[in-house]
């Protein structure tokens, strides 16, 4: 079964938040393309409507009803996987009326009473990805909670993928998630700024667009800045309605800094031999995550490399203007792309 994990308990792959929207006339006109509406299911509330009184008919019901996330759900979210049938039934029964999961699912029904929003904006965001991917297919999606520990998967869904969402892992602001554990970074302000609805279907996208991307073909920087900033550029065309920012993971501040300094950053690139560095403990922080860029002014965020691969891309679109998505995939010579780009950072 393939499983991709956005997000786990010790692992880190998300930041924040807001910025400027790009202009929606921008986007093609998709009103044409008729696609059902998602799949979309309250998973979480099918398991605390549970029968603790008769675990065993309550979870074969659901394991008939939702074959692949029941048992991807409780034997590796969960980790309730057992030889013994009876072990393993006790270990839902007492996770589904404990009083933690219980308050817990108070609290995501608070947030979450309906998920009409997150739907509606799944909807949009599958009309541009029939229009760019028309051979492509809209995973199911499944809501949960595990009391922090799995933020967005995707695995093999039958004929579909599916898309797993923890809720618990998208509270907001008003959730102090610094009490789960203070000393995990996964927990930290960075981070947790992007806890949050908004960022939602902005995650359900980058995954999608990752699984169709598959991994960067090189170790250098160069190659997976290129390949981050077309995965970047592609959730813009599947989200043209969601905010730069959002889709960069950025703060609102981070990225304006970013956009005033780009020529500053190219150049601090070049000047440390990193554009060719493949030691992942050198470029990692200028890729992914992180409070800070080594080496850079104390205002640079995280994943400036990012930042720069994603302006390389849209250099490289605006010149070959015939390009589609597809196309941009298609081409995985990172140096290539650079070259013909002819990219040169704005000065400010």
């Amino acid at each position: 079964m393939k499983v991709q994990l956005a997000i786990i308990i010790f692992s880190i792959f998300c930041i924040c938040s807001c910025g400027d929207t790009p202009d929606i006339k921008d986007a093609p006109d998709v009103d044409h393309i008729e696609v059902a509406d998602v799949v979309f299911v309250r998973y979480d509330k099918l398991v605390q409507a549970m029968d603790t009184l008769d675990i065993k008919g309550s979870y074969n019901s659901l394991l008939s009803e939702h074959p692949n996330i029941t048992k991807l759900y409780f034997d590796e979210l969960l980790n309730f996987k057992s030889e013994s049938q009876d072990s393993f039934l006790f270990y839902v029964n007492e996770f589904v009326k404990a009083e933690p999961i219980v308050e817990l699912q108070k609290m995501v029904d608070k947030k979450y009473p309906n998920t009409k929003s997150i739907e509606k904006d799944l909807n949009k965001a599958q009309k541009y990805f029939k229009y760019y991917f028309p051979l492509a297919e809209m995973p199911v999606f499944y809501t949960y909670i595990t009391e922090f520990g799995y933020q967005t998967i995707i695995f093999n869904d039958g004929d579909y993928d599916g898309i797993g969402i923890g809720l618990d892992l998208y509270l907001g602001e008003g959730f102090d998630y610094k009490k789960v554990d203070p000393r995990n970074p996964v927990f930290s302000d960075y981070l947790t700024r992007s806890y949050n609805e908004e960022h939602i279907v902005r995650n359900v996208m980058e995954l999608i667009t990752s699984d169709i991307m598959g991994e960067p073909k090189g170790q250098k920087m160069l190659d997976q800045m290129i390949f981050n900033g077309k995965r970047l550029y592609i959730m813009e065309k599947l989200l043209p309605w969601v905010s730069d920012s959002i889709i960069l993971e950025q703060s609102s501040d981070n990225f304006t800094w970013l956009e005033n300094s780009e020529l500053q950053i190219w150049d601090y690139f070049l000047e440390q031999d990193l554009i060719y560095e493949t030691s992942h403990l050198k470029i990692n922080k200028y890729l992914n995550p992180s409070p800070h860029s080594p080496g850079m002014p104390k205002e640079a965020p995280g994943q400036t490399a990012t930042y720069i691969g994603w302006k390389i891309v849209h250099a490289y679109m605006k010149r070959h203007p015939e390009s589609s998505p597809l196309d941009l995939l298609s081409l995985t010579d990172s140096q290539k792309l650079l070259e013909l780009s002819k990219y040169k950072p704005k000065r400010r």
